[in-house]
């Protein structure tokens, strides 16, 4: 049988009524291919009577689409919560920073876990917000060239879920903005964050709102409206990129910085253990080699170090003993090198050292730092005076 005759007997079928799949198994029964099964079925509707496009009225039928399309899109959501996330956590640090909140002093990690979130926010907007703008480019371009494609129900969906989470977020900010102005308390932290929010979903909203317009109802939206979202939201990311990288510093300055914070828990930790070895025998240790010498600090030797050099942290005995109140106590120096100096504040006078790290306040270059240690000795029967040995069996 050649394919005309086959194309006449499946248009036959057609025409009783049989479906494809009983019409495809028939042919596939007898020694057909698939692809010659599905060809002949094609020719055979054909014959049936059902039109055939042609070039001028193609774009006008309607064409679903592809796995590809659905990925692409799916992918580029996900991808809009992270640049906006990204977005908005960068310009909320960056906030932080030249706007400080009193109640945010109270913690000496505030600075780092600032500069941490600043240089993650931009590595998320380094590589997603690209990899986005790309994605939205292949979207917009398959139906552009395909003015028939249609898209799937799941991409319809996830647009009006961001377009309602936008709107959602707008109307809240705003409303958040009125109450606070309406309490008196309104200020130029919650402002600019306030602001950064309604620009973000605002952005967000009118443009989903144009393409939906454009994709979903085929509305004739110029591309250049479009291209001016496009270049708005590159100079937004790149003046938040900027002013990330003014605020956080660069590579080098945090190495830097990770180096003084790790300096500061060195003398921290090097603080305590001389004020437990005070403790211990009644005295301070008359240098770091006597601290290291006793077994029960041995661990202290860790901290003895700067972490970048390798040279040893300066320390000295300021006034051996003082008596104040019913306390004898001891005053101890540590010095280091710092490579920055600290936001905080500047190096300050004796204080207690305490469990709370009492040089993260420093400047750039040597500072040193005085504390002071409670030289506890029990008293013993029988104990010599300038006997220092913390147990009364000789």
């Amino acid at each position: 049988m050649d394919m005309n005759n086959l194309s006449e007997y499946v248009a036959g079928r057609i025409r009783a009524g049989v479906s494809k799949a009983e019409v495809r198994e028939e042919l596939l029964a007898v020694g057909w291919s698939e692809e010659e099964s599905d060809a002949a079925y094609r020719v055979g509707l054909v014959a049936y009577g059902v039109p055939v496009p042609s070039e001028g009225n193609r774009p006008a039928l309607s064409r679903k689409s592809s796995t590809v399309d659905i990925v692409i899109n799916f992918f580029s959501f996900i991808l809009l919560g992270i640049v906006a996330t990204a977005l908005g956590t960068l310009f909320f640090q960056v906030i932080n920073k030249y706007f400080p909140d009193a109640l945010d002093a109270m913690s000496w990690y505030t600075e780092a876990s600032i500069t941490s979130t600043i240089h993650y926010s931009i590595a998320a907007l380094v590589i997603g917000f690209p990899l986005y703008y790309f994605a939205l480019r292949i979207w917009f371009r398959k139906f552009r060239e395909d003015e028939g494609r249609t898209e799937s129900r799941l991409s319809k969906w996830l647009t009006y879920l961001v377009l309602l989470i936008a709107a959602v977020t707008v109307v809240g900010d705003l409303i958040a903005v009125v109450f606070t102005l309406l309490q008196g308390e309104i200020t130029a932290r919650f402002f600019l964050k306030a602001l950064t929010i309604l620009v973000i979903a605002g952005i967000i909203f009118g443009f989903y709102y144009l393409e939906r317009r454009k994709i979903q109802y085929h509305l004739d939206i110029p591309r250049r409206v479009f291209q001016f979202f496009g270049r708005g939201v590159i100079a937004l990311v790149a003046v938040a990129v900027v002013l990330g990288f003014i605020a956080g510093g660069s590579p080098t300055t945090e190495r830097n910085r990770a180096f003084d914070r790790t300096r500061v828990e060195h003398l921290s930790s090097l603080s305590n253990c001389i004020e437990n070895y005070a403790r211990t025998f009644g005295q301070l240790p008359p240098s770091l080699a006597d601290l290291r010498q006793a077994s029960q600090f041995s661990y202290c030797s860790s901290f003895m170090q700067d972490p970048e050099t390798k040279a040893a942290y300066s320390y000295r005995v300021v006034t051996p003993s003082q008596t104040e109140g019913a306390a004898r106590v001891g005053e101890f120096e540590l010095c280091a090198t710092f490579a920055l100096a600290s936001q905080t504040g500047t190096a300050g006078a004796p204080v207690y050292n305490g469990s709370s790290p009492i040089w993260n306040e420093h400047t750039a270059g040597k500072n040193c730092d005085i504390a002071k240690a409670q030289l506890l000795l029990p008293t013993y029967p029988g104990q010599q005076p300038g006997d220092i040995s913390p147990s009364p069996l000789k």
